[in-house]
């Protein structure tokens, strides 16, 4: 059995963002390998790489219970007394016939994070012991396909949001779960950062007994799943029978179609109200606008920064960058000069960092739909428009993920190597 060696050795490898072929460095624990030509992290190895990923993960498995086992949060108005955990605003939520934001607050707190830390937690163990235990490779894969969909931080955020919004009009408690639901948002964080699949791929290549330097070696198309490099005319790969293609099928297509849609379920977003109010003074349906009207006209300032950046700035940005981005690969216009593609890659790369943290306003409605239940004192009911948001969210976020910005590359790649031709 090989021992354990953080290292990285010299090896070709194939930018997943520009399609460079280029060879790697030796690098050690705390170095990282970026590409040339669009600056893409093709490799970083942390420090214990070993060691920290398995205990940062752990330690998030521990308040990701302790999370989900308390109370999160409660208010006081009027001597009437409410608090909430993370179920049961998901449950309030179902009972609302918003059964579909219930869903996703459980898929996006609890059941991702869990099978990202869960599968994380196998690989790095096995690792750690030298073991060839059964289902490596696909727990490596499960860890890199559910990133995206972990939104912890972004309901964090959702809560102190919620909680600026409530403290003029009630007395504010955190429960233990808050603070556990915070220790876990950063150490899922740093978990998250501590893990690469290029070298989690090298090292399971070592503990299988292959060769990774006669994988690496060879020329061909590489799986974007398992990152085995297969021969030029394979069309699956060999190791996990993953489809293999040059280029994604039919990105353009699918992106524009996501987007549309995305933009067609923005309108009644923004229409539609996101929020009801009922109270003994009043009834309030508030849009996402309004919303920041209120927040700003209560002083709020930062809070309604805050939600005019990430329920309104950002789709708008995303729409904006994406149809760019699509526009740029259907004409080549970034393939011309490596400049110009590199600041295509950048708006790419910023375009998937700050999709998610539009569900900021998606959960402050579950927040405070599950919180504010008083009766005719105050209750919160969640709008049409919440729904439509939340649609708008992941199918911007779909259509980032299917967009291929190799294409952006593709003529000069072109012009710069006959054999491609």
């Amino acid at each position: 059995m090989p021992a354990l060696d953080p290292q990285l050795p010299a090896h070709r490898a194939q930018c997943p963002h520009c399609d460079l072929e280029l060879t790697v460095p030796l690098l050690y624990g705390g170095q990282l390998a970026r590409c040339p030509r669009c600056n893409d992290v093709l490799c970083r190895i942390p420090l214990r790489a070993f060691d920290a990923p398995l205990a940062y993960a752990l330690a998030a498995l521990v308040f990701l219970l302790l999370s989900f086992s308390f109370p999160l949060i409660g208010m006081t108005v009027e001597g009437v007394h409410q608090q909430i955990t993370i179920l049961s605003s998901a449950e309030t939520l179902f009972h609302e016939d918003f059964a579909l934001i219930a869903d996703l607050l459980l898929l996006v707190l609890l059941f991702t994070p869990a099978l990202f830390l869960a599968a994380t937690s196998y690989v790095y163990l096995a690792l750690r012991l030298q073991k060839r235990w059964i289902g490596l490779r696909s727990a490596t894969q499960l860890a890199a396909s559910s990133r995206p969909w972990m939104m912890v931080d972004v309901f964090a955020l959702a809560i102190l949001v919620s909680m600026i919004k409530l403290v003029s009009l009630a007395e504010i408690q955190f429960g233990l779960s808050f603070w556990s639901l915070l220790l876990f948002s950063l150490t899922l964080t740093k978990t998250a950062a501590l893990i690469d699949e290029h070298w989690l791929n090298y090292q399971l290549d070592k503990l299988y007994g292959e060769d990774p330097a006669e994988n690496w070696q060879q020329t061909g198309l590489c799986c974007r799943s398992c990152g085995k490099r297969n021969p030029a005319a394979a069309t699956r790969c060999m190791r996990c029978q993953h489809h293999l293609s040059p280029r994604r099928p039919r990105s353009l297509q699918l992106t524009a179609g996501l987007l549309v849609t995305a933009a067609l379920l923005y309108i009644p977003a923004n229409i539609y109200p996101i929020m009801l109010t009922e109270s003994l003074r009043s009834n309030e349906a508030s849009t996402i606008l309004e919303g920041v009207v209120i927040m700003w006209n209560l002083g709020s300032y930062p809070i309604a920064f805050i939600i005019f950046i990430a329920s309104i700035l950002v789709p708008i940005a995303k729409f904006s960058a994406l149809t760019l981005l699509c526009c740029a690969a259907y004409a080549r216009k970034g393939a011309g000069a490596s400049a110009s593609a590199r600041r295509y890659t950048q708006l790419y790369r910023i375009t998937e960092l700050i999709g998610r943290w539009s569900m900021v306003d998606v959960f402050v409605v579950a927040i405070l739909v599950a919180l504010v239940r008083m009766g005719k004192v105050m209750s919160v009911y969640p709008g049409i428009a919440a729904l439509s948001f939340t649609g708008v969210v992941i199918f911007t976020m779909l259509a980032a993920m299917s967009f291929d910005i190799r294409l952006i590359w593709d003529k000069r790649i072109h012009k710069e190597s006959p054999a491609h031709d």
